[in-house]
């Protein structure tokens, strides 16, 4: 009984967390901190030294195992190294700045922006712009005299100390088993499309498997081909369970069976696994360093940079004005909430999730500093049970994230013997700020609109699109078919992730011509992925399609109808295209069951096409310009007819 329910809680564990990489690294984060604080602040007590001396070894204990990724272990001591370094720099730059404040708050800016112009240069660059950005406030906020900078960045060296113990040897990253927790994650989501055949669960094993591929690409297994086939099986199987498993047709149990078995191919793999151990990485070809250096520059963010510390500039001003120590809240809820963002929608939507946990966590921690006061054992628990659930969080659901990293910051200051009242009211007022200043540089300096990025988004996907037809109806294009079918599942999962913020409301839906696409839209990626196995498994296209003039029709048809959409969303379009259909499009053959019987998968894959088509270009002037609002329940309604309909493909 209690191993069938443990086994039922990690089941669950692993859906929500692929791999139980999120969990992993919570773990670190908060061993991690927990022994740093312990080692260091029993080393300020014994020395009747001051507390606050522990805070650089224990903010870098708790930020940098978010960012330590690397599989080869010269590499993961290497970023621990170069995070640590930059973590130290910034304090001790700031410490030697904080008694002119004028240039402290100038080397502020310079910090934020560099740490934003790095953002999009890897977790490596990403963590020391984090810890450079803390660390340098840290140092302006604490003003240490020499003798107590010295002594802070001698105790900091607990941090990384402590890092390295917990990451290599108490809860050490182990490949081989997060390789078979991630297969155990697809296979997981693909057994509950097995049992509730629905769209939504197609886009979530999506996710699972692109998560699989990124650590394949990362370890670099021998059979890694092999294990890409098997993934590629259970995703084709699970689309045809969930889109066209339908009884009038007789397949529904024919496809439940072949899913079944492409979970069971691909559990197979792992259990084959279960003793043998990984290689990482590490025949790859050597990079120049002007290959290097040029990468690094095309990855570089000088327009979201420019943003963000123009934001922090006028975050700064206010956040001054309303209290000389704590303005840093309102600067970096700047730079988080521009971390990252494409559009204005994102904007606001990070702006009002932070607005969001920053209220409940305020609450939650007034309501806790006074119970827990007298209870040590008790506060220090709840603070590492805050650590570990901001850790867990804060890179995949922000609220929540900030909901724990506000409850700790008022542990700790009630625990300092801070005013709690005064105290969360002024973090309110400082986050808010944050909020207002960044919404407002939003809409004055970002010219990309949300509708727009969707948009963006969904041209890159017909791009994709259309390059997987273009390709798959050849064997000897089988490899580069692939490449361009995974390239289609991110653009796919990017999309959803624009469509993010549009979504804030349960009630409307905003851009719906585009949201209620989706459905048609999915339709496409799963004959597309189709037709990309079929390639794969060496059937050429006349084979497959019985006559290589019902293929071109097909292929023609789908391409004119993709670069039509490609013109419209791409913002290449002409007059003709914006007003009525391209002469190309308004000829081609229409969807019939006959040419489905003579080409089933690019029938099918033109039948969902011409569906999209329909449905992305009515009506085309109203909704250029003009939101259309509808209610949730028929943007629902709608995605579950596209999604689920017999002859959704051909209607």
């Amino acid at each position: 009984m209690i191993a069938a329910a443990f086994s039922r809680v990690a089941d669950r564990l692993l859906v929500a967390d692929p791999g139980l990489v999120r969990l992993h690294t919570a773990l670190r984060v908060a061993l991690a901190c927990l022994l740093a604080g312990m080692a260091s602040i029993a080393w300020t007590v014994f020395h009747h030294q001051p507390i606050t001396l522990a805070a650089p070894g224990v903010l870098f204990a708790m930020v940098a195992p978010l960012f330590v990724r690397d599989a080869r272990r010269s590499a993961w001591f290497g970023s621990l190294f170069y995070l640590y370094l930059c973590a130290c720099v910034c304090f001790a730059a700031a410490s030697e700045l904080s008694p002119y404040p004028l240039a402290g708050d100038a080397g502020f800016l310079v910090v934020m922006f560099a740490g934003m112009l790095c953002q999009a240069c890897g977790p490596r660059a990403l963590g020391c712009a984090l810890l450079g950005v803390v660390c340098f406030y840290l140092g302006l906020y604490l003003h240490p005299s020499r003798l107590h900078l010295v002594q802070s960045l001698l105790l900091s060296a607990f941090g990384p100390l402590m890092v390295a113990l917990v990451g290599r040897a108490i809860v050490p990253t182990r490949p081989a088993a997060s390789f078979r927790l991630a297969i155990h994650t697809v296979t997981l989501r693909a057994s509950r499309v097995l049992h509730a055949p629905d769209a939504a669960r197609l886009s979530v094993l999506n996710e699972a498997a692109l998560a699989l591929e990124e650590q394949l690409a990362l370890l670099n297994p021998p059979d890694a081909d092999t294990i890409r086939e098997r993934i590629v099986e259970v995703e084709v199987a699970a689309g045809q369970h969930a889109l066209v498993s339908v009884s009038a047709y007789g397949r529904g149990q024919a496809n439940a069976d072949v899913l079944r078995h492409a979970i069971e191919r691909l559990d197979e793999i792992a259990h084959r696994r279960a003793r043998r151990r990984f290689e990482s990485a590490s025949g790859d070809a050597p990079v120049s360093a002007v290959q290097r250096f040029a990468d690094l520059r095309a990855r570089l963010c000088w327009l979201p940079a420019t943003r963000a510390t123009t934001a922090a500039f006028l975050a700064m001003l206010i956040g001054h004005s309303l209290s000389p120590e704590r303005w840093f809240w309102a600067v970096i809820t700047t730079f988080v909430v521009f971390l990252g963002i494409r559009s204005r929608a994102d904007t606001i939507y990070r702006g009002a999730q932070r607005l969001a946990g920053t209220l409940a966590g305020a609450l939650a921690s007034v309501l806790l500093v006074a119970p827990l006061h007298d209870s040590p054992m008790l506060l220090v628990a709840a603070m590492v049970l805050c650590v570990f659930g901001w850790a867990y969080y804060i890179l995949s659901a922000y609220v929540p994230g900030v909901f724990f990293i506000t409850v700790l910051v008022g542990l700790v200051y009630g625990e300092l013997g801070f005013a709690m009242g005064p105290l969360v009211e002024l973090r309110i007022e400082e986050v808010l700020v944050g909020c207002l200043v960044s919404f407002a540089v939003a809409v004055l300096m970002m010219p990309l609109a949300a509708s727009r990025h969707v948009e963006m988004r969904l041209a890159a996907v017909l791009g994709a699109l259309r390059e997987v037809v273009r390709l798959g109806g050849s064997a000897a294009l089988a490899a580069d078919a692939a490449v361009a079918m995974r390239k289609l599942d991110r653009g796919w999962h990017e999309l959803r992730i624009a469509l993010k913020p549009l979504q804030m409301q349960r009630v409307v839906a905003w851009n719906s011509g585009v949201e209620l696409a989706t459905g048609s839209l999915l339709c496409c990626l799963h004959w597309a992925r189709v037709l990309s196995d079929s390639a794969r498994r060496g059937v050429s296209g006349e084979v497959a399609l019985n006559a290589a003039n019902v293929r071109a029709a097909h292929v023609e048809s789908i391409v004119a109808r993709l670069d039509s959409l490609i013109a419209r969303y791409s913002g290449a379009a002409t007059g003709s295209v914006d007003g009525g259909l391209d002469e190309r499009v308004s000829v081609l053959p229409v969807f019939d069951l006959e040419a489905a019987a003579q080409a089933p998968v690019l029938a099918q894959l033109d039948g969902a096409v011409a569906q999209l088509f329909e449905r992305l270009t009515q009506p085309v002037g109203e909704r250029r310009g003009v939101f259309d609002w509808v209610l949730r329940v028929g943007a629902r309604r709608a995605y579950a007819v596209a999604s689920n309909s017999p002859r959704s493909p051909g209607d």
